[in-house]
């Protein structure tokens, strides 16, 4: 337990039961065969490869996405040994061997980019691989551009796209690394949720890590309600308010002032994202809702933390006192 932070019983505090009906296909997944093709123009890949990825499990895409990676990490590596090694290199001297070797690292490269951007729609959709998908025709105009000095000024091209493909993925990557849990300072059993939530965006499954994250977020209010001792008054019975349905619990908290300055505990915006939290679990996630696409899942899971982060240091690392700690339920 970090130095400052209070102690909980996991018995005490509980988030309440959350069930959603979820579509489970990856976000990095692309809707449809003609979706793909239409942003990506593939040379090399089938629709065999596209139907492949909406069957195949979870595990077995991210191995697939990652054995992509890696053949195109060895197409690239094989090409700056022809001597195509980007935009600040000279170009190599052409002969019948260098471009047999070459056109065999080609069909290499374009097979595993393509393969990567099946399983990585997040990737095709970046500026990182424009120039890639600018380029994958090129074994269709080989034959053309192989009859003169051409074909080396474009396996030079194509080459320093595979390069900006691949810097795109790390870039992505390491973005993944910190998301989320950048800067996060909280109990580890109150970060569990949203570090969960950051390995599943990490892995393309947005909605469901929307979800943890905002189960997260409701972890953190319960938590508070329950150091602070609040309490729901609800005709005759009473209840610690760490253990009422999420409406109530929003609305008891909403109702605590600081004693001092009068200032409500959950601000105006905290109180609309908790409410968003309580609607999105309780409408569920269907695989035909009309807003999917529009959603900036990200954006949202990224205010849920932070939010979060500024409710529990400004409530639960203060001796400043709230009131009233017992708040009687006037609401539907």
């Amino acid at each position: 337990m970090e130095p400052g932070t209070v102690g909980f019983t996991a018995s005490v505090v509980r988030s309440e039961d959350w069930f959603w009906e979820i579509d489970e296909a990856m976000a990095w997944l692309w809707e449809s065969w003609e979706e793909y093709v239409r942003r990506c123009n593939p040379a090399e890949i089938h629709s065999g490869s596209f139907n492949l990825s909406r069957t195949s499990t979870g595990l077995a895409s991210a191995q697939l996405l990652l054995e992509s990676v890696n053949r195109l990490r060895e197409a690239s590596h094989a090409l700056r040994a022809l001597g195509f090694k980007g935009k600040d290199s000279a170009l190599p001297k052409l002969d019948t061997a260098l471009v047999g070797k070459a056109r065999e690292a080609v069909i290499h490269a374009v097979h595993a980019g393509e393969t990567l951007l099946l399983y990585h729609k997040r990737l095709a959709l970046d500026e990182a691989s424009s120039s890639f998908l600018h380029e994958n025709d090129l074994l269709d105009h080989w034959e053309r551009y192989a009859t003169g000095s051409r074909i080396v000024h474009e396996v030079w091209e194509f080459a320093d796209a595979v390069t900006e493909l691949l810097e795109g993925y790390e870039r992505l990557a390491r973005e993944d690394e910190w998301f989320l849990v950048d800067n996060l300072d909280l109990p580890d059993p109150l970060e569990e949720d949203f570090r969960l939530s950051r390995n599943l965006f990490s892995l393309g499954f947005d909605e469901v890590g929307l979800f943890v994250a905002a189960r997260g977020l409701e972890k953190v209010l319960r938590r508070i309600a329950h150091h602070r001792k609040i309490t729901l008054i609800n005709g005759k019975k009473s209840e610690p308010a760490s253990e009422a349905n999420l409406h109530d619990l929003i609305e008891t908290m909403s109702q605590v002032r600081w004693k001092v300055t009068g200032a409500h505990l959950l601000s105006k915006e905290t109180k609309t994202l908790l409410e968003y939290v309580r609607t999105v679990r309780n409408s569920g996630a269907h695989s035909g809702r009309e807003d999917k696409e529009t959603e900036n899942l990200r954006e949202t899971a990224s205010i849920i933390v932070r939010s979060a982060q500024r409710l529990w240091t400004s409530a639960a690392l203060t001796r400043a006192k709230l009131t009233p700690t017992t708040v009687q339920k006037n609401w539907p």
